[in-house]
């Protein structure tokens, strides 16, 4: 399914002084939400100070160019993973200490400290220990908490305290439109794939792990009725258990293809064309470049039935929804899309006008807004 897409520029503005921000962690190669972010930012005053690192002396001496710090992801700033495994939770705790100074310090000297909350805490962690320790550290030491939904605005309320409420602000996730060239043609691919022509193809995309719920989708899409569906399972698998699981699972359904490696820039769109819709299978409600994408190609979504996701699909003109973590309510999902390809279409062309609401040049100027007023 190949759609036009619009290309956003925007005009620099004129600013009488341009603040400094720090990225942490850097900004990650392997998705563009940061890049778009730090770009759109550049137009609002705000420009990205590189090689940044989280220490004493780095904050010492990065205090005249750098106002801002913005956090995203920061488990990796106060767990330790090197090393035998009977150490971590000891290096974890003592890594913890350094983290709280180091936030400590920053406020000391006059940082404005952000932290975007994807979600309370990292992928996959039952919220207690040291990942609760540090969201607690790190939300007392933020200014501001910006967050992309309403759902992860309650999430950290209730998880880190009423008193982060005054605090918390809500910036939408921008969209991936125009992002990712178009790459080979949609029948080139699935010749590629050993796809049918006419077969409704099903893609779920993205890094392979236990919190993606893949599992529930080979489930239920192996429990649909072979009329012409199939399913292409692709991303990155980091844990060799998690890919000999997927392997357990698909055997001997013809129907499915694995596509288990990291997918470059390129490949992107070209794979998205090749589908006729996406699945998303995660669940928690918090908003997710997962869905984004889809919708940024015109790709029509099967998707959680939870508030965000119902906001962000267009109340499900963009998709089909189903009940979370209920593999029958999948299934049946499947089976809607599967019996209506026209259908699909135009949920598809529901999709991109969903994404091109989120544009990044009004994502940027919002958060510039929320930046500014941090801390004062």
């Amino acid at each position: 399914m190949s759609v036009a897409v619009p290309s956003w520029r925007t005009a620099t503005r004129d600013r009488a002084r341009v603040s400094g921000i720090a990225s942490f962690p850097a900004v990650l190669s392997m998705n563009p939400y940061q890049r778009l972010l730090y770009d759109h930012l550049r137009d609002e005053g705000f420009e990205l100070v590189p090689e940044s690192r989280f220490t004493l002396r780095w904050l010492t001496d990065a205090r005249s160019r750098v106002d801002v710090l913005h956090l995203h992801w920061p488990e990796g700033l106060y767990t330790f993973q090197r090393g035998p495994a009977v150490l971590r939770p000891l290096g974890s705790r003592a890594k913890l200490v350094l983290f709280a100074v180091r936030l400590g310090y920053a406020r000391a000297l006059g940082y404005r400290i952000a932290w975007t909350v994807h979600q309370v805490y990292p992928h996959g962690s039952p919220g207690r220990g040291v990942d609760r320790l540090g969201a607690l550290v790190l939300a007392r030491a933020a200014h501001v908490l910006i967050v992309h939904d309403e759902t992860t605005r309650d999430h950290v309320a209730a998880a880190l305290g009423p008193g982060t409420a005054a605090r918390l602000a809500i910036v939408p996730h921008g969209s991936y439109v125009g992002v990712y060239p178009p790459g080979r043609s949609r029948a080139e691919l699935r010749r590629e794939l050993d796809l049918d022509d006419a077969a409704f193809v099903f893609l779920c995309f993205g890094e392979l792990r236990a919190h993606k719920s893949w599992r529930l989708v080979v489930r239920a899409f192996r429990a649909t009725a072979p009329s012409g569906s199939a399913l292409v399972l692709a991303g990155m698998v980091r844990s060799a258990t998690v890919r000999n699981a997927i392997l357990a699972e698909t055997a001997g359904d013809p129907r499915i293809r694995l596509l288990l490696r990291f997918v470059d820039d390129a490949e992107v769109a070209e794979l998205f064309g090749a589908a006729d819709a996406a699945v998303v299978p995660r669940d928690d409600g918090g908003t997710s470049g997962s869905l984004l994408l889809p919708l940024s190609l015109g790709v029509p979504v099967v998707v959680a039935d939870r508030p965000t996701y119902r906001d962000v699909a267009g109340n499900g003109d963009a998709g089909w929804l189903f009940t979370p973590g209920d593999e029958r309510s999948l299934r049946a999902a499947l089976e809607r899309a599967a019996a209506d390809p026209r259908g699909a279409q135009r949920r598809g062309a529901a999709a991109l006008q969903c994404a091109l609401r989120l544009r990044w040049p009004d994502v940027a100027a919002r958060t510039a807004r929320v930046l500014r007023g941090a801390g004062a």
